[in-house]
């Protein structure tokens, strides 16, 4: 999760699409990347053997106003590597 966010804030492209699952991977483009992300904050994690739940809230700013993207993400263990999958409803 942290180097996903570390990649949306430097705008690394190529890094996102290989972190993401190839089945839900969105076409991104250098546009999609211009947010001013702030910080991260990791309110819960649960790891398990192949598949992984993280709950963050990524804080960024528009037009001067601080706000939160606030997410519950599944991630999964695809060809030996983490993944994102998709955002979740909730832990269920």
């Amino acid at each position: 999760m942290r180097s996903r966010y570390s990649a949306y804030v430097t705008g690394n492209l190529p890094y996102l699409k290989k972190s993401w699952h190839p089945d839900t991977y969105p076409e991104l483009s250098e546009q999609d990347l211009q947010t001013k992300w702030l910080r991260l904050e990791i309110i819960k994690a649960k790891k398990g053997l192949k598949k992984s739940i993280v709950e963050f809230k990524a804080w960024f700013e528009d037009e001067g106003m601080e706000h939160a993207l606030h997410e519950i993400s599944l991630f999964k263990l695809y060809k030996k590597r983490w993944v994102y999958v998709e955002p979740m409803d909730s832990w269920n």
